[in-house]
């Protein structure tokens, strides 16, 4: 159970290891010199925490909107964070879940071996996320525990194949991506939304790339300019509405008016940052895969992180998380003003996950009116579906946190209705 828990938590649950020793492998099968083989591996796991470098900027410039909601909002509720349920999970069941996470990716290999969808998920932290979730709410019933393992991991593996499958699809359909590789993420109902929806009621035509300025103000074509700019008009806007007490009170010894053009300009820095982590990642990782399913499983496609679409339309990732966390707030002041049990907070740091990739998506089948509805649609509607499952969580039931995605919102609804059925 110990190497299984170290296999789960340091390689599984360790991103850059994962990446490294996936293309380390790939490039000793395709007999590469020894100095190609450390530059690889090197690189590959330097853009990885380059890519998180630019994670961490991006939250630092996101935190304290989060609280100026919260507070304009003023009151307490369930924080979608599901960090804090894997933490309540893995306290007691890290061994089940380590178990969980390995049966499922043998699983998915499996799968991608004898069928002619060839996807392998290989984003190991949000694999490990998906474990802990499922095997919390299956521990919560009266199976014997070595039930309990095969069942959650069974429920991955299926998980870990059918998810960058389905976003494979459309990322090849929309004619505008790759087929190099596709998105192992927890988002799929979101996309497959965006994706269907926003091309009956959009115009891929009319994008979030493609927009016609006037000269004045034609520094919003340069992505990392129009980025910053429109950062600091919203967090303007947002701090104006919390108060200059409330916005100063965090910018210390910094003027509250410059702090917020501060904030606006670290957010467009940690995305450019962001993408440059990505590129060198994906020009490592994607050719060392390629040997390795050459070997294992030919034709194999890798299920890799959200940020890895991001590139194909960089505004559309700043519309659709601005609109989905309107989403949010909307559904927010809804259960509040109709007084439900369970209050949902505003999820602005899925957000951005959920509302930048539903974004690309839209907007590349969509286009601009595509992002700002399917986005705010999906931020209002999964509130609800986690309002849902908050008390179905089972060992994380009552954690003060839920598992914040569309697809624990949506499909994973069900899911954990089913779970909670068993005795």
């Amino acid at each position: 159970m110990a190497v299984l828990n170290f296999i789960s938590t340091q390689i599984f649950g360790n991103a850059g290891v994962l990446f490294g020793l996936i293309v380390l492998a790939g490039l000793v099968i395709r007999k590469k010199s020894v100095s190609d083989i450390i530059s690889g591996t090197v690189k590959a796991i330097a853009g990885y925490y380059v890519l998180c470098a630019g994670c961490n900027v991006l939250q630092e410039a996101i935190n304290p909107v989060v609280a100026w909601i919260q507070q304009v909002i003023g009151v307490e509720g369930v924080q979608p964070q599901e960090f804090v349920v894997q933490g309540v999970v893995m306290k007691e069941y890290a061994g089940q879940v380590g178990l969980a996470v390995v049966i499922g990716f043998i699983l998915n290999i499996i799968l991608a071996k004898v069928t002619k969808y060839k996807n392998i998920a290989i984003t190991g932290h949000l694999m490990l996320h998906w474990s802990a979730w499922i095997v919390g709410m299956v521990a919560a019933t009266s199976l014997p525990m070595w039930a309990v393992v095969v069942l959650s991991g069974v429920i991955c593996g299926l998980q870990y194949w059918l998810s960058p499958t389905i976003i494979g699809y459309f990322m090849r359909k929309s004619g505008k991506m790759t087929d190099e590789y596709s998105v192992y993420c927890h988002e799929v109902t979101g996309i497959a939304f965006a994706s269907w929806f926003g091309k009956l009621i959009g115009n891929p035509e009319k994008n979030c790339k493609d927009m016609n300025l006037p000269k004045s103000i034609e520094f919003f074509r340069d992505s990392t300019v129009s980025m910053a700019v429109l950062t600091a008009i919203v967090w303007f806007i947002v701090g104006l509405i919390a108060g200059p007490d409330a916005v100063q009170a965090t910018a210390g010894s910094t003027n509250w008016i410059i702090y917020l053009l501060l904030l606006g300009i670290q957010f467009s820095a940690g995305l450019v940052t962001l993408l440059l982590g990505v590129r060198m990642l994906i020009a490592e990782l994607v050719p060392a895969f390629e040997g390795i399913a050459e070997k294992f499983v030919p034709g194999a496609v890798p299920g890799l992180d959200y940020p890895t679409v991001f590139a194909f339309s960089q505004n559309a990732v700043f519309i659709g998380f601005i609109f989905n966390v309107l989403g949010g707030v909307v559904a927010t002041i809804v259960m509040v003003a109709c007084h439900m049990p369970i209050i949902i907070l505003p999820a602005i740091w899925i957000n951005f996950w959920q509302g930048g990739i539903m974004g690309v998506f839209a907007d590349c089948y969509g286009g601009r009116r595509a992002v700002i509805i399917t986005t705010f649609i999906a931020g209002f509607v999964s509130a609800f579906g986690w309002m849902f499952i908050y008390p179905l969580q089972g060992v994380a039931a009552g954690c003060g946190s839920v598992y914040n995605y569309t697809d624990s919102a949506t499909y994973g609804a069900l899911l954990a209705w089913l779970i909670h059925l068993i005795p």
